[in-house]
């Protein structure tokens, strides 16, 4: 079966994208599984929200695995503790299908987001570009 536009689109955006912009899509990505979750459960979908969350967590994994404390570990830490708050959140989430810990994990994924979207920014206005395979000391 032919991909469709949209998957051949996203595969391009991803295979295309620098380090940050990948970081920010998956975020964004989170972002929408979370959300999927809460929509699946409020219609009494639980193994849909539960396979959703799970998703989710799943990028969180993604996220942290990424993460190298070489050049700033402290500053990685303290991405690896918000991480670990988002995914220990998505845990209690799914365990006990409950909506507000998806809300902290989503509130919180907002702001990771737009820090992302500002460094996004920031990288696309200065001069120097970032090589496609060099990766971020925060990068996932």
């Amino acid at each position: 079966m032919a991909p469709s536009v949209r998957e051949t689109y996203l595969a391009g955006e991803v295979f295309a994208a620098p380090p940050q912009k990948l970081q920010l899509m998956l975020i964004e990505a989170a972002i929408r599984l979370a959300r999927l979750a809460e929509q699946h459960w409020n219609a009494g979908e639980h193994r849909a929200g539960a396979t959703a969350v799970s998703r989710c967590q799943e990028i969180m994994v993604e996220l942290l695995s990424g993460l190298r404390p070489d050049n700033m570990p402290e500053l990685v830490s303290r991405v690896a503790g918000v991480y670990m708050f988002i995914y220990r959140s998505l845990v209690a989430a799914m365990r006990n299908r409950d909506p507000r810990k998806l809300a902290d994990a989503v509130q919180v994924l907002e702001m990771e987001r737009e820090t992302w979207r500002q460094v996004c920014s920031a990288l696309a206005s200065s001069s120097e570009p970032v090589a496609s395979d060099e990766r971020l000391t925060l990068e996932a």
